[in-house]
């Protein structure tokens, strides 16, 4: 699948506790999917991320984009759009 991402402002990247290098890759591949590095904010955890943005989960093999449709107290529901091969 080669989709762009669509997005506003920033676009959240959730390491979710992978390796510097797989973040690194990441980065590679989502500019490569139209995201300018310097729109990109890595996160440690799905917490304060404002809704309407993009949410990236990085995966061993893929990426998943995600819009966070709503944030409410400390919970984010942010509904899959695609994934992207890494």
């Amino acid at each position: 699948m080669d989709s762009k991402i669509d997005y506003v402002d920033k676009v959240y990247l959730y390491s979710s506790g992978m390796s510097s290098e797989l973040v690194e890759r990441s980065k590679v591949v989502l500019n490569e999917h139209g995201v300018n590095p310097n729109d990109i904010v890595i996160i440690e955890s799905p917490e304060g991320v404002p809704q309407g943005s993009i949410m990236i989960t990085i995966w061993p093999h893929y990426l998943s984009v995600a819009k966070v449709k709503r944030v409410r107290e400390g919970s984010i529901y942010a509904p899959q759009l695609f994934n992207i091969d890494i």
